[in-house]
């Protein structure tokens, strides 16, 4: 009985012994073809490192505001009895809007000037009177202090009617109205907005570091919501005389021609202000960057040993991207030939195929 077990045993063990030959065998001859294993190229292709003249420009957001904007009011309560504009009229200086009843000062205005044609006339009679010694220098005084306060009431009316009678401080566009004929209206009420809008301020702020390269006629350019295609251009009038403790940035105020009248007051402003030197960074696609915590880096193509294409990382200092075009500052060299498309599939060495088929 042993010894047929012993011979049953001997012979699953030399089974097992015969399989895990093969098996080591293979496993073998597997991690030898994995060793010689080569990935298929990487199909990418290509752009020329090229230096370009680059002015550098300082990003910043705005508003737009009127060179001259006001919230059109009233000096004195009244009742409206007459207007003289429609909502969204150009209008001129000087140009009558609206009339606030005035029957009570022009009633006033008739009995002073009553009273000041009286006083004239005794004044005059007085001064005679005086010059021949018929009148005291007291009476000639009071006379003269009468025609005084006459005129002077005479006026005083004339100023509160001219103050019922509201016109366009300065040439420009009316708003919509708020209010209606017969309304009646206390002093400091809006009335209508009136823009100067032939040219306008873009307000906006930059870091403080920048202050000294900052200067009056600096040219600035811009972008609107509502023509994003348009690019609008203006010049710098004048820099804040202090940085704002709070943010640390300065404010600039713009001047931009508005002859398409395209742009109105209170509109929002992707502002680019243009320094004054200009730069000859190295400029590539946006693609070609492959962005990292640890750095940002691009893919070069350089022949190894064997005359194949393979890739190589090289680290870069990323500055301005204008567009589809990143500068780069430092790291790469004028004439490298570097990937804009395909990099996501490339590591430091992999052989590469260059193609201007390959899709971004």
């Amino acid at each position: 009985m042993f010894k047929r077990f012993a011979v049953v045993l001997g012979g699953l063990l030399v089974i097992l012994a015969v399989i895990g030959g093969i098996k080591f065998k293979q496993v073998q001859e597997g991690m030898a073809k994995l060793a010689n294993f080569a990935p298929p190229p990487a199909t990418v292709s290509v752009v020329e490192a090229k230096a370009v003249q680059w002015r550098p420009q300082v990003a910043s957001v705005g508003t737009l505001n009127a060179i001259e904007g006001i919230e059109l009011a009233t000096e004195v309560s009244g009742l409206i009895d007459g207007i003289f504009f429609k909502s969204g009229q150009q209008v001129k200086a000087g140009q009558l809007l609206l009339t606030l009843n005035d029957d009570v000062e022009v009633a006033s205005l008739a009995a002073y000037q009553a009273q000041a044609e009286l006083a004239q006339i005794k004044f005059k009679r007085n001064e005679g009177l005086f010059r021949d010694n018929n009148i005291s220098e007291t009476d000639f005084d009071q006379s003269s202090a009468d025609l005084k306060v006459a005129n002077a009431n005479v006026e005083q009316t004339k100023a509160s009617i001219a103050k019922k009678n509201i016109k366009a401080p300065f040439s420009g566009v009316l708003g919509i109205r708020k209010f209606s004929l017969g309304q009646y209206i206390s002093s400091g009420d809006a009335l209508v907005t009136l823009q100067d809008t032939r040219s306008l301020y873009a307000d906006f702020s930059v870091p403080e570091q920048y202050l000294p390269k900052l200067y009056t006629g600096q040219d600035v350019i811009f972008h609107a919501s509502s023509a994003p295609e348009t690019e609008f251009h203006g010049k710098v009038i004048a820099v804040e005389a202090k940085v704002d403790e709070n943010t640390r940035n300065i404010a600039i105020r713009a001047e931009v021609p508005n002859d398409s009248g395209e742009l109105h007051p209170g509109m929002y402003a992707d502002i680019r202000l243009l320094m004054k030197e200009t730069i000859s960074p190295i400029v590539l696609p946006s693609t070609a960057i492959s962005y990292s915590p640890f750095g940002d880096a691009v893919f070069v193509v350089e022949k190894d040993d064997q005359g194949n294409d393979v890739a190589r990382r090289i680290y870069v200092q990323v500055g301005e991207q204008r567009g589809d075009g990143v500068a780069i500052l430092s790291g790469l060299e004028q004439g490298m030939m570097v990937v804009n498309a395909g990099i996501t599939k490339l590591e430091n060495g992999t052989q590469v195929i260059i193609s201007d088929a390959v899709q971004l």
